[in-house]
C-alpha cells in the first residue's frame, strides 16, 4: 500500500511516497481492546482537527477509539491518526491491525444538505478525499459544492459533510467547521 506524505513549505506542496508493506497473510490484532497507534504521531500519519470554535482543537476519531463507528470530533487525548491514500481517508489502528476508512453516505436525494460519515473496515465508495494545503476536502462529480472543505459537527460531535454553503443556513444543532491536518508529535488542546 502506498502512503503519500505531504509537506507544506512556503506555500508549496510537495508529495513524496513511502511504501509500507502490509502482509495480508499475517494474523491481525482484533480492534476490540486494541490500543491503536499510541499518543505519539507515527511516521506517515497526521492528526486531523478543527481549528475554529466551537470545536477548536477537537480531533477526528471514533468512540471507542480505533473501532468502526461514527466519525466524531472529540478530545486530543483520544485523537486518531490519519492520512489520505489513493483518495481514501485512512485511520491508523495500530501496528498489526487493519486500517479503517472514512465512509460517506450516498443519499438517494443528492441535494441533501448533510452527508453522514463513519469509519469502517471497507473502503469508501462515494467521493474522494484529499488534502488541499492542510485542509481535508471531500468531493464527487455528482455533487457541486461551493467549499470542498466544508464540514458540519452536529449532535454527539458527529461529523458530516456539508454540501451547502459554509456558514449559511447551517442546520439547527450543527456547527460549520473546516478540519485540518496537524503534524506535531503529540495532539494537544
Amino acid at each position: 500500500m502506498l502512503f503519500a506524505k505531504l509537506f507544506v513549505s512556503v506555500g508549496v506542496i510537495a508529495s513524496t511516497a513511502t511504501a509500507f508493506a502490509i502482509s495480508r497473510s499475517e494474523p491481525k490484532v482484533p480492534r476490540q481492546g486494541s490500543s491503536g497507534p499510541g499518543d505519539t504521531l507515527q511516521s506517515g500519519w497526521y492528526w486531523v482537527r478543527a481549528v475554529a470554535a466551537p470545536n477548536f482543537h477537537k480531533y477526528l476519531q471514533t468512540k471507542p477509539a480505533n473501532t468502526p463507528g461514527t466519525a466524531i470530533l472529540d478530545s486530543y487525548t483520544t485523537a486518531g491518526q490519519h492520512n489520505v491514500v489513493d483518495g481514501q481517508l485512512v485511520a491508523n489502528t495500530g501496528e498489526g491491525s487493519e486500517p479503517l476508512y472514512l465512509n460517506v453516505e450516498k443519499p438517494t436525494d443528492l441535494t441533501q444538505r448533510t452527508l453522514s460519515t463513519w469509519f469502517n473496515t471497507t473502503e469508501n465508495t462515494f467521493g474522494t478525499f484529499e488534502f488541499q494545503g492542510d485542509a481535508l476536502t471531500w468531493s464527487t462529480p455528482e455533487i457541486q459544492r461551493q467549499n470542498l472543505a466544508a464540514w458540519l459537527v452536529c449532535a454527539d460531535q458527529a461529523l458530516f459533510i456539508n454540501t451547502g454553503a459554509y456558514a449559511y443556513d447551517t442546520p439547527a444543532g450543527c456547527a460549520d467547521q473546516t478540519i485540518h491536518y496537524y503534524n506535531d508529535a503529540h495532539a494537544n488542546e
